[in-house]
């Protein structure tokens, strides 16, 4: 417990007790004069507290006219010469990067900071996060193109001896779609030669294990929209396939296709 706090208790304990004594010497005075003992009793009980009802009017009063008082005559001076002893601690370089504030004449004098320094060194930070973000988008772009390029030359590898050369565009457009999450136009109609769906497949599965996490039912989306031999299969058969004997097939099951480019 703080001493401030003991120093209130000794304050309403000394005046409880003097309000107390107070009525007690109202009782013996009253039984003095020959009062019965009940209305002596009532009489320290109104003395007692009436004593400590005028005690808290007389705070209350006092401490209005001392909150008033205060408002009427601010001290200047202290102010002043708080003021003045900042500015003469101050560095006389430093004071010509402050500037005075002052409203009226009751008013104290504020030394309000210059915040220019604090200005620039925001917009150094707020300049140096975005040209951090820039970069960190410009490289997440370059990442994702050259990620797209490894898997159109896989695709490129795969199918240039069974597709037609307008064919194979088609189909590095739809894997390009696929890997931006695009929709892909379902007038697309691709016909392979020497090719089965197993193949297909296996290519499909490639390029979403490449992808991932897309969802392997965009992938079966794709290989349904794009080949005219998967049009009649339906999309959960297409996924239930997609990895069915793996090292079987002119088009194999690759786990990485960055690896396949280095072989």
């Amino acid at each position: 417990m703080h001493l401030k706090y003991f120093e209130y208790i000794v304050i309403y304990l000394s005046v409880l007790l003097v309000c107390v004594v107070g009525g007690a010497l109202a009782r013996i005075s009253f039984l003095g004069k020959g009062g019965d003992e009940y209305t002596a009793n009532i009489v320290f009980w109104a003395i007692t507290s009436l004593s400590i009802l005028f005690y808290a009017l007389i705070i209350l009063f006092l401490d209005g006219i001392i909150i008033l008082f205060r408002k009427i005559f601010p001290k200047k001076g202290s102010s002043e010469n708080s003021t003045i002893d900042f500015i003469r601690s101050e560095n006389p370089e430093n004071v010509g990067e402050k500037q005075k504030k002052i409203i009226d004449g009751n008013t104290p004098i504020y030394l309000v900071e210059n915040s220019d320094e604090n200005i620039v060194n925001q917009t150094k930070e707020s300049v140096s996060l975005d040209s951090i973000r820039k970069t960190q988008l410009q490289q997440k772009q370059q990442n994702d193109n050259v990620k797209l390029q490894i898997a159109l030359d896989y695709t490129r590898n795969q199918f240039a001896l069974y597709l037609t050369d307008e064919n194979l565009d088609v189909l590095c457009n739809a894997v390009s779609l696929y890997s931006k999450k695009e929709g892909i136009s379902n007038v697309i109609s691709v016909h392979t030669k020497g090719l089965t769906n197993l193949d297909l497949y296996h290519f499909g599965w490639n390029i979403w294990n490449y992808f991932r996490p897309i969802k392997q039912e965009e992938i079966s989306k794709l290989l349904k929209t794009v080949f005219v031999s998967l049009d009649d299969i339906d999309l959960d058969s297409i996924k239930s396939h997609l990895k069915d004997e793996p090292q079987k097939g002119n088009i194999k099951i690759q786990e990485d296709l960055t690896d396949y480019q280095r072989t």
